[in-house]
């Protein structure tokens, strides 16, 4: 019985497409960040079980990776050629910080942002029919769907820095895609995606995430302006009170906000908590600023004794491989040809697929990267999330010709026959 079960598992139903390989992959994505938090916030797991855990949603998660990894077509020539020239760099990156000894491999896999960022650019190959797309967006609102109920459960994870970062950007930042795509969706999926996207929103505001608060309230904003763009004059103009009657309701409600809310919000807005991070790393990188330092790369920052702050405690170390920009994160593994490299591939994908485009649909991947590229510059550091895979499946799609000719029309007929 066990073994029928796991047949059925993995094996797929042609006519169903991708539904069931996309399905069990952002679940096993998913997992990984729940084991992270009941490992390391809840302490509900061991180190062991939680390894074991994570090695076996890693691995299942690669199996049904290649599944829906088979788009290898390229429409533009100038994205072959720097794609391919960014994948070799990728490469040496990794063979620089390579080793084959059983504790860096478990670290490799184990870590978000070790070997996984070099990894994660393969999904410009994600699978291009509009029902994979459909399956994924599926994937996303039930994603929006299980964070409001778990913030109803439990709200608690969600006013504790401690868990909200990670339950956060788990669960709602793919919601951002959702809402970019409304006009294609249903209207139960429109108002999760708004009302998850609000309570991350808010969330980190209470919290004082300068990063999550600018990336979160820009998809807010950027789901909004698309969508009243894409109405017909008529229905715009049918909109105009009800947009009147918010504006008031937000002008009042300003001033009997707690202050709790933003409090913490405005004390951190001017401070410097980097400064002295980026002048050891920019020290420690004067012999390597073309290369970088591979995949493994580390910078001398001392920390002495261990610091607590809300809930999230940083131990001593005298060298660290990661810093709070994504940047200077891809400067510290590659030097300045990863930049330069990274820019070359994501900032015209960006381009082309907004101003380029007959649809919505490719616009708002363009919106993703777009988006992406600006927190990149307060924080954004690429790691195994939904959001930074997002990126790379947007770069494949906005540098597909065949999608961008596409007319709105014609992409919200295949989404409805597909739904």
């Amino acid at each position: 019985m066990l073994l029928q079960y796991f047949q059925k598992f993995f094996v797929f139903d042609d006519r169903q497409g991708l539904k069931k390989p996309i399905n069990y992959f952002i679940t096993c994505l998913t997992l990984l960040g729940v084991f992270s938090l009941l490992f390391n916030s809840f302490h509900l797991i061991g180190g062991v079980l939680w390894t074991v855990l994570s090695m076996l949603a890693s691995g299942i998660g690669i199996y049904f990776l290649t599944k829906i990894i088979n788009d290898f077509t390229f429409e533009s020539s100038y994205f072959k050629f720097v794609f391919i020239l960014l994948s070799i760099y990728l490469f040496t990156l990794i063979v620089r910080g390579l080793s084959l000894s059983y504790t860096v491999i478990k670290e490799l896999i184990l870590e978000d942002s070790l070997l996984w960022p070099f990894i994660i650019p393969i999904f410009v190959f994600f699978n291009k029919r509009l029902s994979s797309f459909v399956y994924l967006l599926n994937a996303i609102y039930f994603l929006g769907v299980t964070f409001l109920l778990v913030c109803l459960v439990n709200p608690s994870l969600i006013t504790n820095r401690n868990t909200a970062e990670t339950f956060i950007h788990t669960f709602v930042f793919s919601c951002g895609l959702l809402l970019l795509n409304a006009r294609y969706i249903s209207g139960r999926k429109k108002i999760v995606s708004f009302v998850a996207l609000l309570v991350g929103f808010l969330s980190l505001t209470y919290l004082a995430r300068r990063n999550g608060v600018v990336s979160y309230g820009a998809l807010l904003i950027f789901g909004l302006l698309i969508n009243i763009t894409s109405l017909k004059g008529s229905q715009f103009f049918k909109l105009i009170p009800i947009f009147c009657t918010i504006f008031i309701f937000i002008v009042i409600g300003l001033e009997y906000l707690p202050a709790s809310l933003t409090s913490r919000l405005a004390e951190r807005v001017t401070e410097d908590s980097r400064s002295v991070v980026f002048t050891d790393l920019f020290k420690d990188m004067e012999d390597h600023m073309v290369f970088g330092k591979g995949m493994k790369g580390e910078y001398y920052s001392p920390t002495g004794g261990e610091l607590e702050d809300e809930g999230v405690v940083f131990i001593s170390q005298d060298y660290r491989n990661g810093i709070e920009n994504g940047y200077l994160q891809l400067f510290l593994n590659g030097g300045i040809i990863y930049d330069v490299l990274f820019l070359l591939v994501t900032l015209p994908a960006a381009i082309i697929g907004f101003f380029y485009s007959k649809n919505q649909f490719v616009k708002s991947f363009a919106i993703i990267i777009f988006l992406w590229l600006i927190d990149m510059t307060i924080y954004g550091v690429p790691r195994l999330l939904l959001e930074y895979i997002l990126v790379w499946i947007g770069v494949g799609v906005c540098y597909k010709k065949s999608l961008r000719q596409l007319t709105n029309t014609e992409v919200a007929e295949a989404f409805k026959k597909i739904e």
